[in-house]
């Protein structure tokens, strides 16, 4: 499955990312990608089943390692009503890297 993101403008884009404690190194990854902000939602609060996206977030990260099902349902949910992009991706580094040039 390939999932095209809009990199034109990327570099004007946030990017969520969701789960995980130390994403220092993911997010570094994700500004290497162009996105120059990025905002972090650890996914273990009960109200981010209920939190909205934003329209300036251009891709949706999520650690599925560090996720329930139903912030997965939702954020699904919330990304298709904007048509940004998920990838889904274990805490791995590389897995990220992967998941990103694929999406590219």
């Amino acid at each position: 499955m390939s999932i095209k993101m809009d990199t034109r403008r990327a570099a004007e884009r946030e990017a969520l990312l969701v789960g995980g404690d130390y994403v220092e190194p993911i997010v570094r990854e994700l500004e290497a990608h162009g996105y120059r902000r990025v905002e972090h939602w650890h996914g273990r609060k009960q109200g981010d089943t209920r939190r909205r996206l934003h329209a300036g977030v251009g891709l949706v990260l999520v650690l599925t390692d560090y996720t329930s099902h139903a912030l997965l349902r939702h954020l699904r949910e919330e990304a298709g009503r904007l048509g940004v992009p998920v990838v889904y991706s274990r805490r791995s580094l590389v897995e990220v890297r992967q998941r990103l040039d694929q999406a590219a």
